[in-house]
């Protein structure tokens, strides 16, 4: 960082005042060289084609000092964001930020702005001086033991208490330390009981609340949207508010350090004060003239007339009053910077974006950015877009409504949300993975009974084809049968049956005695055969019982011829044989004895054999 000598810098600051920077005029008209050099183009609502149906919108809710500023913005279909509308409403000091007279000013406010609550996601801020913000750098584990590893190293090295404080992180990708690959984490803590004021406010008008984040957040929400894209890959934002000021720096879209600075322009009104109490002489004046004093440097100020204190003092005789404010202040950044740089180990800020309550009062930007030896400018969002009513805000209304356009471009997927931390965004991805199966699990159910009622009907209409073919089969068949044809038909085969049996009882004998001719061999030549008259068993079968058959018996006599050894056993041979005949049953050996026949021996034999 630049050192200079304190009246050098001073001479430096009241010359340009006096001779190089007309007082009272725009920032970005009198110092081009400082205007944003790349900006995301952002169309107006007017511009784009209108999203039909129901939309979400997002609504930033700035609480400010004496004033609530509110921004609404909607996402586009190419996913850039839309401011669709603003607003600023000022109300009375009187008017106390708890007070029954203020919440029902915002409910009123927010009802006429936002319409239907059930459309709008709202955002607002809490004070940022009791949130600490710090950066781990944590070794690469497994996804599972992430969390509980940021968990106890953030513990470790902040020593924040569960019941006082809401703990929250976010990844911000890899880094390397000392050659190890290493993820590099952002980790927060904010008291709860600020966390539940601001809720409380909401819940008491009936609002509901989506989240709550805090100042250096709202800003990178406007680099991260590609809202605002500076051209400088490390950059920093100087806040100069009204009791504090706060130095923010960034590293492409992400807050890499955030400080507090216990300087503001009630300091600089305290130096005014100061001033006409111990070097004019005249009456203690009141703050609120001191103040006005002040802020006449600025051209969207009320400007001082010949009764108010002060009215004789020049531009360069007010700065020389508060000039050690604006000193202390740049030796505090100055030395935030150094820190940033040298102690972190991060490249050094290569802009200066400025936001005060001065407005564009361009000493201000000149001056810090002198003392830190970078470019600096004032921070204004709204510059080279294309929002057709940014053209009708005052400078210093723009300045107000930024802290309301981040928060309208808050989102839970790139803003760290108070309310919903990564407890209820890894439940919630819990619950979305659940559902994930359950919806897998039902649609494979749902697979399986299609196919099982596609294959039904499939297998209906080959049943169906194949009935019909079966009804045309059957209709080919005339006539019809009925009962009296199948008693007819039944008649007919009882008739043929009685027949067949006469013709059976008739022929019976003949039929056996030509079986045994067929069965009987060349060496057994057969005597005589006996047939018996045979009987007919049909009268002896009642109803329900099979007929009988045609019977009779048949009387055998004959010789075997051949080597007396082997007669018997042609003998049983023959019985077999007969057995074997499907004519024959009930086979028995009346009478067997050997007999002399042409000087050899014959077996003579007798059998009794049941015919049918």
């Amino acid at each position: 960082m630049a050192k200079k000598d304190d009246i050098n810098s001073t001479e430096k600051l009241l010359n340009v005042i006096r001779g190089k920077s007309p007082p009272s005029i725009n920032a970005q008209e009198s110092h081009p060289k400082y205007a944003p050099k790349k900006a995301a183009k952002i169309l107006d609502i007017s511009a784009a084609r209108r999203p039909s149906g129901a939309k979400r919108y997002t609504i930033g809710v700035d609480l400010g000092p004496g004033f609530i500023g509110l921004a609404k913005t909607l996402k586009s279909s190419d996913g850039r964001p839309l401011l669709l509308d603003h607003k600023i409403v000022r109300y009375g000091h009187l008017t106390a930020g708890n007070s029954a007279e203020f919440k029902s000013l915002l409910k009123s406010t927010l009802t006429s702005f936002c319409g239907s609550f059930s459309t709008c996601s709202i955002w607002t801020m809490m004070p940022a001086g009791e949130v600490n913000v710090n950066y781990l750098k944590i070794p690469r584990v497994p996804k599972k033991q992430l969390e509980n590893v940021i968990y106890w190293t953030a513990k470790r090295e902040t020593a924040f208490d569960e019941k006082d404080s809401i703990f929250d992180y976010e990844l911000q990708g890899e880094v390397t330390d000392q050659g190890l690959p290493k993820y590099l984490v952002m980790v927060y803590t904010a008291p709860r009981s600020q966390v539940e004021n601001v809720k409380k406010i909401f819940a008491e008008i009936g609002v509901p609340l989506d989240g709550i984040t805090i100042a250096p957040f709202v800003l990178q929400n406007i680099f991260r949207s590609r809202w605002f894209l500076p051209e400088e890959e490390t950059y920093a934002s100087l806040f100069i508010g009204n009791d504090f000021s706060r130095i923010d720096i960034y590293k492409k879209d992400n807050l890499t350090m955030t400080r507090g600075i216990k300087t503001g322009t009630s300091s600089m009104v305290e130096a005014i004060v100061d001033f006409f109490s111990e070097k004019t002489g005249h009456t203690t004046i009141q703050t609120h003239e001191a103040k006005k004093i002040l802020f006449s440097l600025g051209p969207d100020s009320e400007k001082l007339d010949s009764s108010d204190a002060g009215y004789g003092l020049r531009e360069d005789e007010i700065l020389e009053i508060i000039f050690p404010v604006w000193e202390r202040l740049a030796r505090q950044v100055e030395r935030t910077l150094q820190y940033y740089t040298s102690s972190v180990g991060y490249e050094k800020v290569e802009k200066l974006y400025v936001s005060s309550s001065l407005n564009s009062y361009n000493a201000l930007v000149i001056y810090m950015g002198d003392q830190m030896a970078i470019e600096a400018d004032f921070f204004d969002p709204f510059g080279g877009h294309t929002y057709s009513a940014a053209e009708s805000l005052s400078f210093s209304e723009r300045m107000s409504l930024v802290p309301a356009l981040g928060l309208a471009l808050s989102d839970n997927s790139r803003t760290p949300n108070a309310i919903f931390t990564y407890a209820e965004k890894n439940r919630e991805i819990r619950v979305a993975r659940i559902n994930r199966s359950i919806f897998v699990a039902f649609a494979a159910v749902l697979i399986i009974c299609l196919a099982a009622i596609f294959y039904q009907a499939l297998e209906a209409k080959s049943l169906g084809a194949k009935k019909v073919r079966l009804e045309n089969s059957l209709s080919m068949h005339n006539p019809v049968l009925s009962t009296e044809m199948i008693s007819k038909m039944a008649a007919e085969v009882k008739k043929n049956s009685v027949d067949t049996r006469q013709y059976a009882h008739r022929y019976l004998g003949v039929a056996a005695i030509g079986e045994v001719a067929a069965v009987t061999p060349g060496n057994i030549k057969i005597i005589n055969v006996q047939i018996t008259a045979p009987v007919n068993n049909s009268n002896a079968a009642g109803p329900g019982k099979a007929a009988s058959r045609i019977t009779g018996s048949m009387l055998i006599e004959g010789v075997i011829l051949g080597e007396r050894d082997m007669l018997e056993s042609l003998l049983a041979q023959y019985v077999m044989k007969l057995e074997n005949s499907p004519m024959f049953s009930d086979i028995a050996v009346q009478k067997s004895n050997f007999s002399d026949f042409r000087r050899s021996q014959v077996l003579h034999f007798t059998l009794n054999v049941r015919v049918g």
